[in-house]
């Protein structure tokens, strides 16, 4: 039987298995399915959660067959992905089979300049995030062609190098490169891990290198997602101010820690320290980036956050739902970072005692993340709640309402 790229018999036996399993979290399903899309139209065979894992599947026995059967491996790289369980169990297993890198098992694909921490850092990435849709495909299939061959020898000649006409005035310094990690198994919440590798590159690289700063951004996150706001305000902090004097305060990486920052700030009730980061750091990546790139869109959803938490709704409503516009017709409606704006947006609109948009916004949100995520995901049930506490509250207005007629009327009834 033909399914897609897929060559099955009717009791779902994969003996021949597939030349590709897309491995990717929630928040990336889009570009694994145009991943996937791209693979298959150019004959191969792929396993994808988002189209074969379908009702009655066994999904823990699909995705071992996937990491088995599967020639090759692409990982779907995001920060999303790389704090992701599952992820990171689906790409280790690839790298396990061929830890040399000889047979090229795993392939990471970029979909955002993010760090590839540990053991990823040595492998060799497929970087999608700085093309648009046409260079991206050829692009995509282009570093797959050269994954299988093992070479990315050009099609034509090379020109014949033109020599410099003048020789070089002074002798050039001798090149020298950064040592490596000692640990390179590292995990991005590995706080432990992390110190000690921080502490080794502030003494070997000096606390201004670029790879001391990766290393500290990548600390703050784990910080972070620790709940330990405090410490991580005060490394983010440092290390905001040293890559905005090395790196420059429009540098893609110096506007990641100041998001990181800004967010840690929100987290720690400095709404207005977080506001003025944020609204700088929006400025900045709509300049650079562009109003709809998604690192943009984040900042802005994240100020919307911040705003609301300044009780400023009106400024916020209207941030969110520029925010929710966008990134609708860029990620789709069902995206998970779509349907968190949507939440956010519902929030602000109860705030304002728009209680009918609200719930009808929220409505739609808790029925695309139950579609998307699943009835018990965390989104899902936040937004379940915030719906029901819309709906109480308008319930609880339509009772005071019905209560007041009732006793203005009464003294004509007697």
């Amino acid at each position: 039987m033909s399914n897609g790229g897929n060559t099955e018999s009717t009791t779902g036996d994969s003996r021949a298995g597939w030349d590709f399993f897309v491995s990717y979290t929630a928040a990336d399903r889009p570009w694994a399915e145009w991943i996937s899309w791209q693979l298959e139209e150019a004959g191969y065979r792929v396993l994808v959660q988002a189209w074969d894992f379908v009702a009655g599947t066994n999904w823990q026995i699909r995705m071992q067959q996937g990491v088995q059967r599967a020639q090759r491996t692409v990982a779907v790289l995001s920060d999303a992905y790389l704090t992701s369980v599952y992820g990171q169990t689906e790409w280790q297993a690839a790298h396990a089979a061929d830890p040399h890198g000889f047979g090229r098992k795993l392939l990471p694909v970029r979909v955002e300049d993010c760090l590839r921490p540990g053991l990823l850092g040595a492998v060799v990435s497929i970087d999608l995030f700085n093309h648009d849709a046409h260079q991206a495909g050829r692009y995509l299939l282009d570093h797959v062609r050269h994954a299988l061959t093992g070479r990315a020898k050009p099609t034509s000649p090379p020109g014949f190098p033109v020599h410099r006409p003048n020789a070089p005035t002074r002798e050039p310094a001798f090149p020298t490169t950064d040592p490596e990690p000692a640990d390179t198994t590292l995990a991005p919440d590995d706080r432990q891990s992390l110190e000690d590798l921080l502490a080794q590159q502030r003494r070997t690289l000096g606390h201004d290198a670029t790879r001391t700063l990766a290393t500290a951004h990548l600390l703050g996150l784990a910080l972070v997602n620790l709940g330990n706001h405090t410490a991580a305000r005060a490394l983010l902090d440092d290390t905001l101010t040293r890559r905005r004097a090395t790196l420059g305060h429009d540098h893609t990486d110096t506007l990641r820690t100041a998001h990181l920052l800004g967010w840690t700030l929100d987290r720690l009730g400095d709404h207005t320290a977080a506001r003025t980061l944020l609204d700088d750091t929006l400025t900045r990546r709509r300049a650079t980036l562009g109003h709809n790139h998604p690192s943009t869109l984040a900042t802005a959803k994240l100020l919307g956050w911040t705003l609301g938490n300044l009780g400023d709704h009106t400024a916020a409503r209207a941030l969110l739902d520029d925010t929710l516009t966008r990134r609708r017709a860029t990620l789709g409606h069902d995206h998970p970072s779509t349907l968190e704006t949507a939440h956010r947006l519902g929030w602000t609109l109860d705030k304002l005692g728009d209680h009918t948009a609200a719930r009808t916004l929220l409505d739609d949100t808790l029925t695309r993340q139950r579609h998307t995520l699943g009835h018990d995901h965390a989104s899902a049930l936040a937004t379940a709640k915030l719906l029901e506490w819309t709906l109480d509250k308008r319930g609880k207005r339509h009772s005071r309402r019905q209560r007041s007629t009732r006793w203005q009327r009464a003294p004509d009834a007697g």
